[in-house]
């Protein structure tokens, strides 16, 4: 069975990570992850043109097709450095920013979905990304992280 917590945190990678941007709820993310995560997303949008609307939807679980959104998930995951551009996740990065998941692995419908949003056949890596971001919404939308 997979822990609910592993998920969240493992969404986050989505941070997608998926569901807060301002409203962040430091007592439960973290005071650091909060922060982070708000800066994240002002730099993402600021580079890649996604508004707020189009990322309300996706944390929705509505994966419009817009290169924007698509884009700015790959930002929030690189801008993060919790993955580099092969779409690899570095784990000393991970654990820095989400502690929680030093005490667990993480699940492995998630490794599933990483590794086969990798082996798509797209040409271009935020299409992959959000290929991944849509198997972890799948996994368990009421714990899905969009900063």
């Amino acid at each position: 069975m997979i822990k609910m917590n592993t998920i969240t945190l493992v969404s986050f990678l989505a941070l997608c990570f998926y569901s807060a941007y301002a409203y962040l709820d430091p007592k439960k993310y973290g005071e650091k992850l909060s922060k982070e995560g708000n800066e994240w997303h002002d730099i993402c949008t600021d580079v890649t043109g996604a508004t707020d609307e189009m990322i309300r939807q996706v944390r929705d679980g509505n994966f419009i097709e817009e290169e924007k959104m698509k884009r700015y998930i790959l930002c929030l995951w690189r801008v993060s450095r919790i993955m580099d551009r092969n779409m690899k996740v570095d784990h000393v990065v991970l654990k820095e920013v989400l502690p929680e998941v030093r005490h667990g692995s993480f699940p492995q419908e998630t490794r599933d979905c990483l590794v086969n949003s990798r082996n798509l056949d797209l040409k271009e890596n935020y299409d992959k990304i959000y290929e991944f971001e849509k198997c972890m919404y799948k996994l368990n939308p009421e714990e899905f992280i969009m900063f």
